[in-house]
This record gives structure tokens, C-alpha cells and sequence, in this order.
């Protein structure tokens, strides 16, 4: 966990979530759109691949090569979902990647990041996986999905990074 880099993660969350999703949150209240979902998931994994010193993962596996991100609203679980074609594959390659799950507000000015060992969810994937196969026993099925809860989260977490109205609050040493 050496490797991490907050500043340059802040940095990249400040001008490209923070600001550009404040910049045009007075034309969507305009219009009677929330934030909710402006900002795209591509955008967590960029901040996620700064923050660990890592890079997108080739193919259809996990997000990074050496995380899977995980985005959801403070306090909710965060969704999986695998489709029928690779499902399975998908699950698998799970397994062999720790885990980033990033716990924001709906404005995008509080964030949490925390840091999930995959070992922590193995049990989990083992449980999903008889599930999953069930589940596209049905030939009109395509999606399987599943959740990780924020309570599953904070308890097995390690967090690494804590933002309070747009400001880094932790580290504080960062």
C-alpha cells in the first residue's frame, strides 16, 4: 500500500469529479435534474488506477489490473452485475484482484475510499457462483447481479482516503 498516491488522486477528483460536476450543477437544478449519476463510473476508475499506481485492465475482466472499483452513494451496497456471455469468466477473474470501493454523496463532495482484500470476499464469490449458474439455467435471463453491503465494506475495509465537502480530510498527512 506504499504506492499510493492521494495527492495525485485529489487532484485528478478536484478538476474532473468536484469541478466539473459543481460547474454545471446550476444548469441541471435549472432544468430539475439532480447530480445523481452525472459523473461516470470511467471517472472512479481513473481516480482509483491514480490513486493505487495502477492501469486499466485489457479485456473484459476487472476494471484495473489489479483492482476491481466500486462505486455507490454513502451508505447504500454496491452493486455486481454479470451478463450471461462472460458471467461466469468474469466471477472468476474477481477473484484474483483486490478491491476499491468508493462511497460518495450525491453532490460528489464527500467521498470515501476503502480498500478490500480479495480474501475478504471469497466466501462471497463462492456463495454467488451456484447462484449464478442457476440463474442462466433460464435461457431468457442475461444479468445476475448481486451486492456487497456498506456496512460489509466499512467493517472489512481498510480506508485509505476521506473527502468532507470537496476537501481532503483523510489522510491527514497526505
Amino acid at each position: 500500500m506504499s504506492s499510493i498516491n492521494v495527492p495525485a488522486a485529489y487532484l485528478f477528483y478536484k478538476q474532473f469529479i468536484l469541478d466539473y460536476s459543481q460547474n454545471k450543477s446550476a444548469i441541471y437544478e435549472q432544468y430539475g435534474f439532480t447530480l445523481q449519476g452525472s459523473v461516470g463510473s470511467k471517472d472512479w476508475e481513473v481516480f482509483a488506477a491514480i490513486l493505487m499506481g495502477d492501469r486499466a485492465s485489457p479485456g473484459d475482466g476487472a476494471d484495473l489490473e489489479n483492482y476491481e472499483v466500486k462505486s455507490a452513494l454513502i451508505g447504500n451496497s454496491f452493486e455486481y452485475q454479470y451478463h450471461r456471455n462472460r458471467g461466469l469468466e468474469k466471477l472468476q477473474d474477481e477473484r484474483a484482484v483486490d478491491y476499491l470501493f468508493v462511497s460518495r454523496s450525491n453532490t460528489y463532495r464527500d467521498v470515501e475510499v476503502w480498500l478490500i482484500d480479495r480474501a475478504e470476499l471469497l466466501t462471497t464469490f463462492d456463495k454467488w457462483l451456484p447462484e449464478l449458474q442457476e440463474n442462466y439455467r433460464t435461457a431468457s435471463r442475461q444479468r445476475f447481479r448481486r451486492s456487497v453491503t456498506y456496512r460489509f465494506v466499512t467493517s472489512h475495509g481498510i480506508k485509505l482516503m476521506g473527502i468532507k465537502n470537496g476537501a481532503l480530510i483523510e489522510p491527514t498527512e497526505a
